[in-house]
């Protein structure tokens, strides 16, 4: 795709016709981890429609992606059923009958690479990846959805470290910092920062960017799909539960709990606005 500030903005009105259909049906599926997903929507919106990630119904060489944030998957799929690679029954059919459709997504759903949920082993899957590809000699790339809370696990240091080692420069890192994890804000519990000279010192490059600018994102992606010498991370500053009123960082919005019919209708109006 050709970027110009004429694609980006078709980019975004189609972005918000898609979010608001996953929402809408997180409210007949009635659960779900809407904070999570809306803090990194605009990146998976941009990656997809942007053509930047290969994902084509029977493509012999399809990049993978691996939402390490397993809470967050469900943004994978609207994509992939405009793609053909869900069946648009099982979109259909999930939350009022039978569909392989789940909040977690797994192996058994058409179109995802990994089953995820327990944090902390994205970047080492996407690591054994890589390195087969390239046994392979197979050209593809390896996304990486992670939250900054999988920085809390130390196996996301490991594989950083094996990938730098073996300069695996199709793993494509993203580091959703949303300031908000399940055990409270990272300042409180473990001080993080800063994320970007941490992935700086081992070994690869960085940058960081507003993952709610469309501008933005489309470099951050650009930048990522460069990389030639080391391997690089793209760290994006978001607000969990970005573009919902009552939602916008705050720690609540990690899970559906009991959203009120009141808080729903609440929740599609600001999306739809």
């Amino acid at each position: 795709m050709n970027i110009t500030p004429e694609t980006i903005e078709q980019v975004v009105q189609e972005g918000k016709k898609i979010k608001l259909e996953l929402f809408q049906k997180l409210c007949e599926v009635q659960e779900g981890h809407p904070g999570s997903i809306l803090s990194i929507f605009d990146v998976v919106n941009a990656l997809y429609l942007s053509g930047r990630i290969r994902v084509e119904l029977g493509a012999n060489a399809n990049d993978a992606f691996i939402m390490s944030k397993g809470h967050a998957a469900a943004v994978q799929y609207p994509y992939l059923v405009r793609k053909g690679i869900i069946p648009k029954k099982e979109w259909d059919q999930w939350g009022c009958g039978e569909s392989t459709l789940r909040v977690f997504a797994n192996k058994d759903i058409p179109g995802i690479d990994v089953t995820s949920g327990s944090l902390g082993h994205g970047i080492g899957i996407a690591a054994g990846m890589s390195l087969a590809n390239r046994m392979d000699q197979t050209t593809s790339d390896t996304y990486v959805v992670i939250s900054e809370g999988e920085l809390y696990e130390g196996s996301t240091w490991e594989a950083m470290l094996f990938v730098s080692h073996h300069n695996l420069n199709d793993v494509k890192i993203i580091v959703d910092v949303n300031k908000n994890m399940i055990l409270g804000r990272p300042e409180d519990c473990l001080r993080l920062e800063s994320i970007d000279e941490k992935f700086k010192s081992f070994g690869f490059e960085t940058t960081r960017i507003d993952g709610h600018s469309y501008p933005d994102i489309f470099d951050g992606l650009a930048f990522l799909g460069d990389a030639e010498k080391e391997p690089r991370a793209l760290i994006v500053d978001t607000i969990k539960g970005k573009g919902v009123s009552f939602m916008e960082d705050c720690p609540e919005s990690h899970y559906w709990g009991a959203l009120s019919e009141q808080k729903m209708n609440q929740m599609i109006l600001d999306l739809s606005s």
